[in-house]
């Protein structure tokens, strides 16, 4: 925190807030923050205080806030020096190339698994900010913190408004664009040192790249905005794209082969069909009349229309064989970039549910997959429906009339691999399958298109029930001869875990204990039951630390996800790992925002897959497994009892839910099926406890976990690098926890408040601020949020005793002197917020005609829908007109005044209301900008 540059304003409100902390030695009730808010509304009531100050209060925070995030980027960037971080990489691939050709070469082109950008609603920084961010961290100067500055201050809520799908898609492809840049300097690194190390067998390395995926546009959980024919477009476009990057690659050799410029020349005339293929997309096709014209045009054989680069590789690697050096290199730096993505300009993931296969199963085959057995005559019905493949074909009218999600991606896919790109598999990920028949049942669909070779289909392990289950859902699996040759024939199984929504239900790092259980148990079912099959681990999560992300270095937060002890065992038994991680929205685009990041990004995850993971053997975390798993039971249950109070339901779904801003074009809450805190998804309950300060799911629950061995788990936590690994996450969540910020709000809703500050009021100030109080009287949030308070206080009074017991624990006084800018920032929003509902309660009494009445209104603002409840003033009591200025000018002017706007009510109501909603929108952002992550 820069607090030398800070400034006298700034400078006061934090002296403010340690003067006031003090107070608490005698006044136990004692509440700073609530103590700064109630000082600035008291000024902003006598016009002390403009909304311009604090404007600048926050806005001085709030870059404060993104220097500190821009600097902790720079860190785990290795100091946004490319250079550094590939040194790593060169010298693992010689540690390699020590032990000869054989290890080098099996090393080299072994899988590894790779990136995946997904598009979750994290996009809530304008992409101007993000950029001005991605400056600051690559080489801060006075110009880029002036930059970022400006940036900052801007609203930003035409910016939310404008998040769309296509832009999200767009943002993507920006990334990748950068992302591959350096999956080529990464492929020419393993062949400089190949061609050092090996000159006479260098030509015939083929490197295995670490892939670049995609599900921007493709994935269907939770949303039906995204029609089959724009997918088909969005693929098609990627297509056009990436093969134009490769023509201009040849292009710019063609010069040294004359064979070169005919690829290039044919790689050209097929981006130049694939674009005109997309164009034939963007039309409406739930349109008959759109269907035929894109039918009759789309797929029609033709020579020049690429479906696959086998023929194009082979070719540079014949003219690689016989040429010089370096652009031999360059020619095989293509081809494995080529064998890497294909025709596209990344790998694709599509994403159903479960209830999506599910309603297909019921529907055609009349089967019902929820019994207690997790389905086992449905899946016997299954596996012996899918002996045998089918060769069904797909035209565009299939796709028109079949109304089912899952077959119909199913036969999209089929589509694809046929017309579009023959040479990429698909991941066809299944959300939600807590049912091995889900799984059985995609195969089934699968086979009867005659794709099942191309097709990674995932189940995603990610609610409680799924990680206590998943160990034997996968082995149930593996019993049927079907699915046994199935993945025999990939070479390995695929699988994903979700990190946010089992940090949701069960706590940050009882999910990460969990799934850190299940890689374990399919690692040795496969080894068991499938010797010689690999597994494909997709870890995802977000940049958020209740989302799974480790708040530390790239080699931290990789092993955090897939710890060594995972590796080692799956090394042990003889199961090749292939590890994916995700980059989510805007928040993980900004890795690769430049190119100098992306490098850093991707060759810190090169190194990370050529690791050689340690056996872990000794950590007590392990060998004391009984300890270490009462820990997470016990963890888990007090999430399980805190997910279920009533209290913390209320917390999530009261007015803190309308601080948040929308941030994607994915719907923050499930619509149908649960309710309550069940609804909301896991970035909106992560921002929400984020925009109250208290990101508990990650911060609590250990304090209580194992209160009668507490000097044991001390001890595991001092002699156990996992167990510190896992409450580094906990501890950096409980950094930017404050009690007193939670109970704050509760004050600013308690009735008793609004009639105490009542009683030495003027006269018509305090019919106001009565008003407030019939609006509160019920005191339901108050006391919700007082209980939960205490509950939470209860147990990180726990946590934070045994922190102080543990070596090199940071001290108390530090914890709070941290806390402070969060605190301005609190306190800020709070000051403006009994202000709005202030200002609601001035408004005179609404006529029958405004169609809605004092209360209601005022009830938006205590719901803190204060544009809302400022764009319904602003109907309701229209603002003159320069007409009504020009009409006084008229010689002849009819009896009253002509004007009948309300300038006075705009003036001292409307106007300063729709500049408190800009306040707290910017105010959601800056606190945001703490946590490096929205969500």
């Amino acid at each position: 925190m820069p607090t030398d540059t800070a400034s006298p304003r700034l400078t006061a409100a934090r002296e403010f807030l340690k003067t006031e902390a003090k107070r608490i030695v005698a006044d136990p009730h004692t509440n700073s923050v609530f103590a700064l808010a109630y000082d600035q509304f008291a000024k902003l009531e006598a016009g002390t205080l403009a909304f311009r100050d604090v404007d600048g209060l926050v806005d001085e925070v709030h870059l404060s806030l993104a220097e500190t995030r821009a600097d902790a980027f720079r860190r785990q960037h290795n100091g946004a020096k490319p250079s550094k971080t590939w040194e790593g990489v060169e010298a693992r691939l010689n540690a390699l190339a020590d032990e000869g050709w054989d290890a080098f070469k099996t090393a080299a082109e072994g899988p590894t698994g790779g990136i995946v950008f997904t598009a979750h609603p994290t996009f809530a920084l304008p992409l101007d900010v993000r950029r001005a961010m991605a400056s600051q961290a690559e080489a801060p100067t006075a110009k880029t913190r002036k930059a970022l500055g400006a940036a900052l201050r801007q609203d930003a809520r035409a910016w939310t408004q404008s998040i769309s799908l296509p832009g999200e898609h767009g943002e993507v492809q920006d990334a990748l664009i950068h992302a591959q840049a350096a999956m080529s300097a990464y492929a020419a690194l393993v062949l400089d040192v190949a061609a050092n190390r090996f000159t006479d067998d260098w030509r015939t390395l083929r490197p295995a790249l670490p892939t670049l995926a995609s599900w921007v546009g493709y994935d269907l959980d939770g949303r039906t905005d995204i029609h089959w024919w724009q997918s088909v477009a969005l693929r098609l476009s990627e297509k056009a794209m990436q093969l134009t990057r490769y023509a201009q690659r040849l292009t710019t050799l063609a010069g040294q082969n004359d064979d070169l410029a005919d690829l290039a020349a044919a790689l050209e005339a097929a981006a130049a069909h694939s674009v005109a293929d997309a164009s034939l997309f963007e039309a409406d096709l739930s349109d008959p009349d759109q269907l035929i014209t894109a039918s009759e045009s789309f797929g029609q054989a033709d020579g020049a229309r690429l479906n696959k680069l086998d023929d194009i590789r082979e070719a540079l690697t014949s003219i690689a064989a016989e040429a010089e050096m370096d652009l031999a290199r360059q020619l095989l730096c293509l081809e494995a970039e080529m064998r890497t993505l294909q025709m596209g300009t990344a790998r694709i993931h599509l994403r159903v549910n479960a209830a999506q296969v599910r309603a297909v199963l019921s529907r055609d085959l009349g089967l019902e997959t929820e019994d207690r057995d997790l389905g086992r005559l449905a899946l016997q019905q299954l596996s012996e429906k899918a002996r045998t493949g089918g060769t069904s074909q797909v035209s565009l009218a299939d796709l028109f009339l079949e109304q089912s999600t899952a077959r119909r991606q199913i036969m999209m896919c089929a589509l694809w691999l046929k017309h579009i790109d023959a040479g990429s598999p698909i991941r066809f990920l299944i959300a939600e399958a807590e049912n091995p028949a889900t799984v059985m049942g995609t195969l089934y669909m699968a086979r009867q298109f005659g794709i099942e070779q191309m097709l990674d289909i995932s189940p995603l392990f990610e609610t409680p029930e799924a990680l206590e289950t998943g160990g034997r859902f996968i082995s149930r699996l593996l019993d049927e001869p079907q699915f046994l040759d199935y993945i025999k024939s990939r070479g390995y199984l695929s699988i994903q875990l979700g990190f946010s929504d089992a940090g949701r239900f069960i706590g940050q790092v009882a999910a990460d204990m969990a799934i850190e259980r299940i890689h374990n148990l399919i690692t040795q079912a496969l080894a068991d039951k499938a010797p010689g099959v690999g597994l494909l681990i997709f870890n995802t999560h977000g940049e958020s630390m209740g989302r799974g992300a480790y708040p530390g270095t790239f080699e931290q937060r990789f092993d955090h996800v897939l710890s060594c002890w995972t590796r080692g065992q799956a090394r042990t038994r003889g199961v090749a790992l292939r590890h994916e991680v995700s980059f989510q929205g805007g928040d993980g685009f900004l890795h690769f925002a430049t190119q100098t990041l992306a490098e850093t990004t991707y060759g810190a995850w090169c190194k990370h897959v050529l690791s050689d993971p340690d056996e872990c053997l000794d950590d007590p975390f392990y060998t004391e497994r009984d300890f270490s798993w009462d820990t997470y039971r016990s963890l888990r249950k007090w999430h399980e009892r805190l997910f279920n109070d009533p209290d913390y339901g209320h917390l999530l779904s009261d007015f803190a839910t309308n601080f948040l801003v929308k941030a994607g074009s994915r719907q923050r809450r499930r619509s149908g099926g649960p309710t309550g805190p069940r609804a909301l998804r896991a970035i909106s309950h992560n921002a929400t406890l984020q925009q109250l300060g208290v990101p508990v799911n990650t911060a609590a629950g250990l304090g209580s976990a194992i209160r009668r061995e507490i000097e044991r788990l001390i001890t595991l936590i001092d002699r156990s690098p996992r167990m510190r690994h896992l409450l580094g996450l906990a501890v950096n969540a409980r950094m930017l926890t404050s009690i007193p910020a939670l109970r704050a709000y509760a004050t600013v809703y308690n009735p008793a408040f609004w009639v105490a500050i009542a009683k030495h009021a003027d006269p018509d100030t305090a019919t106001a601020y009565r008003r407030v109080y019939y609006s509160l009287q019920s005191g339901e949030t108050s006391d919700s949020i007082i209980r939960i308070a205490n509950r939470f206080s209860i147990d990180l009074g726990k946590f934070d005793r045994l922190l102080d017991a543990i070596s090199d624990s940071q001290s108390i006084e530090a914890r709070h002197e941290g806390r402070l800018d969060l605190h301005v920032l609190h306190a800020s929003r709070q000051a403006l917020m009994m202000r709005a509902l202030s200002l609601a309660a001035h408004l005179p009494t609404l006529s029958g005609r405004h169609d809605a009445s004092l209360g209601e209104f005022l009830g938006l603002v205590r719901e803190m829908k204060i544009g809302e409840a400022a764009a319904l003033l602003e109907r309701a009591f229209p603002k003159s007109s320069n007409a009504l200025d020009k009409l006084k000018a008229l010689s002849t002017q009819s009896s009253g005044d002509p004007a009948q706007g309300y300038d006075e009510l705009h003036d001292d109501i409307i106007s300063p209301l729709k500049e408190i909603d800009r306040l707290m929108h910017k105010l959601t952002l800056a606190i945001a900008q703490a946590y490096s992550a929205y969500g």
